[in-house]
């Protein structure tokens, strides 16, 4: 059997985002594997100056002495990759880019991918959000084969998590990045010394979430047609982004942090009144309010409702 500190791993990574960099931190300070590249978008301009701004990953990287590749979406510069750099295997978190199959399958150990639901159901962009909206009791940690299909591929490990009642998209997906840190590593050495029979998935049983899901125009409360336990789990699955909102007063009000509380209320839906100091939207249940702690109103910066009462209470 391969000992693997002595003979560690030919790992080309691929990734983007924050939570790709911890994934490719574990790997990175493992001794079992050994970071040849990280394969990564290209940089983009970011904020009103639109300065160019290298992923996270590849910040990382560059920090930390990893070579950068970019394949700009073209298959020659994958093939290029795989000549260049001869990965035994391929690991992927949150890349986006569509990966060819002929570069999946040419790895020794093949190409692994690290998604955040319990496949097959989420298939997709946004599985987190999505297990947030549909109230979900847990979500997990898919560590897959990667195949030409969205999220089709064998599974090698599942690891599970609780959706806890105040759970937002960001504090359940830091969670989730935590704890995939912690296993892939062990997940990976199994599937390397055959110790890992990886299982199909049943495609009856697969549904699909999409970015478009989670756009600015579906973060809009629709308080005569949203149920109000809908509404509260879309403040949370919305979180960091694109933040769910509505309208007052002419202006756009985001929601960042809310509660549901019964209150018997002859108000229209979506009113937003003071009662016992508490700052509250009526709903389209005439028992049930969403009762707001923190919001930021159009043109101000994040307040709590206190400040928001304190200065907004002669409209109200």
């Amino acid at each position: 059997m391969r000992d693997l500190i002595k003979e560690p791993i030919r790992t080309l990574f691929l990734g983007s985002s924050w939570e790709s960099v911890e994934t490719l931190r574990a790997l990175d300070e493992d001794m079992r594997f050994d970071i040849v590249a990280i394969i990564t978008t290209v940089d983009k301009p970011v904020g009103r100056k639109q300065v160019m701004t290298p992923s996270e990953v590849k910040s990382y990287a560059l920090s930390n002495r990893i070579r950068v590749f970019h394949t700009e979406k073209k298959e020659k510069k994958y093939q290029e990759a795989l000549a260049k750099f001869n990965p035994e295997l391929i690991v992927c978190k949150a890349f986006g880019e569509i990966v060819p199959e002929f570069f999946i399958e040419y790895p020794r150990y093949k190409a692994i991918n690290v998604h955040f639901s319990i496949l097959p159901k989420y298939r997709g962009a946004v599985p987190i959000q999505k297990a947030i909206l549909e109230r979900e009791d847990e979500t997990g940690i898919s560590i897959m084969l990667m195949s030409k299909g969205l999220d089709e591929g064998d599974i090698l490990k599942i690891y599970k998590e609780p959706i806890l009642p105040k759970d937002t998209n960001l504090s359940l997906r830091k969670r989730l990045v935590k704890k995939s840190s912690e296993i892939l590593g062990n997940v990976l050495e199994e599937w390397v010394h055959g110790e890992i029979n990886p299982t199909p998935q049943d495609d009856s049983e697969a549904t699909y979430c999409w970015q478009k899901d989670i756009s600015k125009e579906n973060a809009e409360i629709v308080w005569d047609r949203m149920e109000p336990e809908y509404i509260e789990r879309m403040v949370r699955a919305f979180i960091p982004w694109p933040i769910a909102w509505t309208e007052w007063d002419g202006k756009r009000v985001k929601l960042f942090d809310v509660d549901l509380i019964k209150l018997k209320n002859d108000r229209e839906a979506g009113e937003l009144f003071i009662d016992n100091d508490d700052l509250l939207f009526a709903t389209k249940d005439r028992d049930i309010c969403i009762k707001v702690n923190k919001l930021q109103i159009e043109g101000k910066t994040e307040m709590d409702s206190d400040e928001f009462i304190n200065g907004f209470r002669d409209k109200l």
